[in-house]
């Protein structure tokens, strides 16, 4: 049942059905002794799967400890995808780097697999992080014995979900189950002080939503803050969410325009020629006129720093000043390690064997990669914009290429951020957010 791992949290049901209230810190009911009156499962654990295949209910028969399970078993014949699944859903509001999901299980003639699973999903809500034990092949008859399973906590985690799996015929009962965190029980985790319980989901908030039309494609963007304009241009294959650890800041000192590139997120592409940097950047033009936004700050990061720099060059009276993240000139070994390119080369073969449209437009996405930019040093070199060029000391891009970029355009500052990879955004977005800020003021 490889396709099991796909299939289990890809599930029918839509996990925006769950409200993001959090679990109070001692009463995660891992013991499932707490049930209401009326309800067949114990208190905070949810049907995670709604199969009328399987029951799920809390039985007093089958126990490791205490006076009571949680039972999964299949009632009906189902087909080779059928499974039911118990989970309890808590916030994932600790700081740590992993999460551990211990618990006693007991099976009877289970033909496929039982198994324990751990899924954190982001914001959005989209699963940032997902393990499961499937490949120890629990099946058969087994008395208890204790289980578990680990998983990185992804840093934009905003939800833990814990579950037991029962993939076919038979019975499974789970006992006595512990959550911890960097292995300390749950119960003595830290709390992070910025967790939102309500987050927006940046890239999927109709509220900050707009669209603008353009001839062969149409440009989904959100807007916060007021102040001078800030446009945020994301990187290849990313979309909106990518600033997901920017935007509420920069938007207490500027208007944020968070743009879906053509093709990403929720903005359309309907041309069929090669993509390019230039086509973003006369894009973004368009977006800026139809807003009438005659002059703005611009983020880029990784592609998006690219479409900014081609902006400052062939537009430079809609640029007042640019920050630059993982940004390159031209797709060569002056700019970017071999192995890189030589990876890019892969996705190009393997994308060309596929011929629906999201791996069609994923080759040309890739493709532009490979040929794209064609910026030279002395057309950066007439940058008038004051730029702010950032890398990671451990960056896609080679430190010399981002040096380059720097030391060639006339009003510039360099930031290298010190440990950090092409991912800075992410892996110290405080630092990260605060060192744009002070080059905007």
């Amino acid at each position: 049942m490889k396709t099991l791992s796909a299939l289990l949290f890809a599930l029918s049901f839509s996990l925006r059905l769950f409200a993001q209230t959090p679990v109070a810190d001692t009463t995660y009911n891992f013991g499932f002794e707490s049930r209401t009156e009326g309800k067949e499962l114990p208190d905070k654990w949810l049907d995670f799967h709604k199969s009328d295949k399987y029951k799920l209910a809390q039985v007093g028969d089958e126990k490791h400890g205490g006076k009571s399970s949680v039972l999964i078993q299949q009632v009906s014949p189902g087909d080779e995808r059928s499974f039911g699944s118990v989970a309890e859903k808590i916030p994932a509001k600790f700081i740590g780097k992993t999460i551990t999901f211990k618990a006693w299980m007991k099976i009877a003639d289970v033909k496929d697999a039982a198994m324990l699973i751990i899924r954190v999903d982001n914001a959005i809500p989209r699963m940032s992080g997902y393990k499961n034990n499937y490949d120890q092949k629990i099946n058969g008859t087994r008395d208890w014995a204790e289980y578990s399973v680990t998983v990185d906590i992804p840093i934009d985690a905003q939800t833990i979900y814990v579950a037991a799996v029962l993939n076919g015929p038979g019975k499974l009962w789970m006992d006595d189950a512990q959550v911890l965190i960097d292995g300390q029980d749950i119960s003595k985790a830290k709390i992070n002080p910025d967790y939102d319980p309500k987050p927006i989901a940046y890239g999927y908030n109709k509220a900050a939503s707009g669209t603008v039309k353009l001839k062969d494609a149409t440009l989904y963007y959100e807007t916060y803050g007021q102040g001078e304009p800030l446009l945020l241009l994301h990187g290849n294959g990313h979309e909106i969410y990518a600033f997901n650890f920017q935007i509420k800041d920069l938007a207490k000192k500027f208007k944020v325009i968070a743009v879906d590139t053509r093709g990403h997120g929720k903005s359309t592409d309907e041309s069929t020629g090669p993509l390019t940097y230039d086509l973003f950047a006369e894009d973004m033009k368009q977006l800026l006129d139809s807003l009438h936004i005659k002059r703005t700050n611009i983020l880029g990061w990784s592609d998006g720093g690219n479409t900014g720099l081609i902006m400052a060059v062939k537009y430079p009276q809609y640029v007042n000043k640019l920050a630059v993240m993982g940004a390159n000139l031209f797709p060569t070994t002056d700019a970017l390690p071999n192995t890189v390119l030589n990876e890019v080369k892969q996705r190009i073969a393997y994308y060309k064997d596929k011929t629906d449209k999201a791996s069609q437009f994923k080759l040309r996405l890739t493709t532009l990669l490979l040929q794209e930019p064609h910026l030279t040093f002395d057309d950066i070199h007439k940058i008038k914009s004051p730029v702010l060029v950032m890398a990671g000391e451990h960056d896609l891009i080679l430190e010399k290429h981002t040096r380059a970029i720097a030391q060639n355009i006339p009003n510039s500052k360099l930031i290298i951020f010190k440990g950090a990879s092409h991912y800075a955004p992410f892996e110290i977005p405080k630092v990260f957010t605060e060192t744009v800020v002070a080059f905007m003021k």
